[in-house]
């Protein structure tokens, strides 16, 4: 079974008394069963790549852009965090999680220097 593909199912239970016996007597009930979610679907992001810009001048903590990964699970098991794991950026950018949209915002560690030298 799949939440994701269906998740609420309706069945029809009856129980016969005398085992069930030519004479016996029946009686039905529904019973409504709802699958409750499990993480079984990993986050996907909107774009496979983003390409961003930011001012050499801009301000640590400045946001640089955002980025955004759904999940097709529900409740918890779709709650997300990012993070920066690989990359020559690791030591100048951070990702934080906007716990209400659920987007990663990629600001600025520290900040840049821009050495600029003129000969003749």
């Amino acid at each position: 079974m799949d939440r994701e593909t269906r998740e609420n199912y309706t069945v029809v239970i009856q129980a016969k008394d005398m085992g069930g016996q030519l004479g016996g007597l029946a009686g039905t009930t529904t019973v409504n069963i709802s699958l409750s979610d499990a993480n079984d679907n990993p986050p996907v992001f909107d774009q496979r790549l983003y390409q961003m810009s930011v001012p050499e001048s801009a301000a640590v903590g400045s946001a640089v852009g955002r980025i955004r990964a759904r999940d097709r699970d529900v409740g918890v098991n779709a709650e997300m965090t990012y993070s920066i794991i690989d990359g020559d950026g690791r030591e100048s950018f951070d990702i934080s999680t906007d716990p209400t949209n659920l987007v990663g915002i990629i600001t600025i560690k520290k900040g840049f220097k821009l050495t600029a030298q003129a000969a003749n």
